[in-house]
């Protein structure tokens, strides 16, 4: 207890460690989920889940997203209570965090989108080049509910704060009686109010983990974690659900599209096996011995964002080269043969995935370095900065919900509509900065740049911190002031 208080004040390495072993584990999951054939000049995505049935049993391994919106949940309760107590606002903490998320991904979203247009003036076949923009837009979902989760974080942490647990237990109740409905009365267009519900609730316990309703209660998590397991067991050993925890093509009933009571009972069950090892965890990392090991999970936590947004460029690039060239042999998706190939498979993405990486730091660190002329533009005033802000928002969030469900070139041409409208809201997000106490009397060089840090810090960063802080991976927080929180 007391060294995880102690550790917590500067950066708590175990939410680090959770986010990078999540994020190994998704980059690691797609890679083996990513069934390819390629025959008479046509590529063919296979989603292996629906051909190899007992794979379904894996994704209890590599569905980590419930962690991702705890951990989430955890840093954003901490990083807006510090800048709530030095007298920051909801709206202009609201608008760095969108912006930390909304600028890495509209760098993404533009080079795939330039990488489309590309490749239909070069004369690709519009069916592969379908099939390869949807399997580089298909991750964007979590970004969309994350980002709608970040904006609601002041108003939900305050009602977390006056209801605590009982709105845990509300949201869930709603979420499973949505779903419920999905399943026996057919609510399609409801039931996408669970990717909010659903994965808020993840987001919310984060909120109670950081306010220490589980800290020193070691009997809590285990009762979270034994309740999941019982209700996950029943939902689908004698319930409707199937094993798999995330979609799989074909079936009756989807556990993740949209999120399901059996995989609302599983993420409690992961997220209660995470804090049972909190306070073991936390005392090992946080051993004297152990400064460097701490230093490697946080450039590797650093680099979270940049993974999470690239990891899916690996596999395009090798597919496209390889099958056509014959440097890959094709058995039989779910063979011996097949998962032996998996081995190099995954080897070589991570090779390529490295590649990419390093390129993505280059360009972050040259731009960090180079003098930015400071444009102007009006003041508006705080109500009209805070429609824009709304505005930008939703924009981004439908069109990142679009893009992940239909991909970057549905008819084998690029949705310029989609693409044009998740760049206004972006730049309606950066354009719609108040002018408020809080932002009166920054110079220039105090500004963010656009890797969000001020241009004298950005400039001496690592390019690891650089590329890093585009996105998740939360930068430490000055402490608030002493008495505060």
């Amino acid at each position: 207890m007391g060294s995880e208080a102690a550790i917590d004040e500067q950066r708590n390495p175990y939410l680090d460690l959770i986010r990078v072993l999540a994020i190994a584990a998704v980059v690691i999951g797609h890679w083996i989920a990513s069934g390819v054939t390629y025959k008479h000049g046509e590529f063919d995505g296979v989603d292996v889940l629906g051909v190899v049935s007992w794979t379904s049993w894996l994704t209890l391994i590599f569905q980590v997203v419930p962690l991702f919106f705890l951990v989430g949940g955890y840093s954003n309760a901490l990083s807006w209570t510090r800048h709530q107590s030095a007298g920051g606002s909801a709206f202009t903490w609201s608008r760095r965090r969108a912006l930390r998320l909304l600028v890495p991904t509209a760098t993404y979203v533009a080079v795939v989108s330039l990488a489309v247009v590309l490749s239909n003036v070069a004369g690709a076949d519009h069916g592969n080049l379908e099939q390869a923009a949807w399997a580089l837009s298909l991750h964007l979902w979590f970004l969309a509910v994350y980002l709608v989760l970040l904006l609601l974080t002041p108003a939900l942490l305050a009602a977390h704060r006056r209801y605590g647990v009982k709105g845990l237990a509300a949201t869930t109740a709603v979420a499973v009686a949505i779903d419920i409905g999905v399943i026996e009365a057919h609510w399609h267009v409801v039931g996408w109010v669970n990717y909010v519900l659903v994965w808020g609730t993840f987001h919310q316990l984060g909120f109670a983990w950081q306010e220490g309703f589980f800290t020193g209660r070691r009997g809590r998590p285990f009762v979270l974690t034994a309740g999941a397991i019982a209700a996950l067991v029943a939902l689908v050993w004698w319930g409707p659900y199937p094993v798999s925890m995330v979609g799989v093509p074909g079936a009756r009933i989807q556990n993740a599209s949209p999120p399901s009571a059996a995989l609302l009972a599983f993420g409690f069950a992961q997220v209660g096996l995470v804090l049972i090892a909190a306070p073991s965890a936390t005392r090992w990392l946080a051993r004297p011995h152990r400064t460097r090991l701490r230093a490697l999970i946080g450039r590797a936590n650093a680099m979270t964002m940049p993974v999470y947004l690239w990891h899916m460029v690996p596999v395009v690039l090798v597919t496209v080269v390889a099958y056509p060239n014959h440097l890959l042999a094709q058995p039989s998706i779910g063979s011996g043969a097949w998962w032996a190939q998996r081995i190099g498979w995954i080897a070589t993405l991570t090779i390529v995935l490295a590649g990419v990486l390093a390129l993505v730091v280059l360009i972050a660190s040259v731009l960090s370095k180079r003098p930015r002329r400071m444009l102007p533009r009006p003041a508006l005033p705080r109500s009209a900065a805070m429609v824009l802000f709304g505005i930008g928002v939703g924009l981004s969030v439908a069109t990142l919900g679009r893009l992940a469900v239909q991909g970057f070139a549905p008819n084998g041409a690029l949705d310029v509509v989609t693409v044009a409208a998740f760049a206004g809201g972006t730049l309606l997000v950066i354009v719609a900065g108040p002018r408020d106490p809080e932002l009166v009397g920054q110079s220039p060089r105090e500004q963010p740049t656009a890797t969000g840090q001020s241009p004298a810090n950005a400039a001496s960063a690592p390019p690891v911190v650089v590329a890093g802080r585009l996105g998740l991976a939360e930068p430490r927080a000055p402490a608030p002031p002493r008495g505060a929180g």
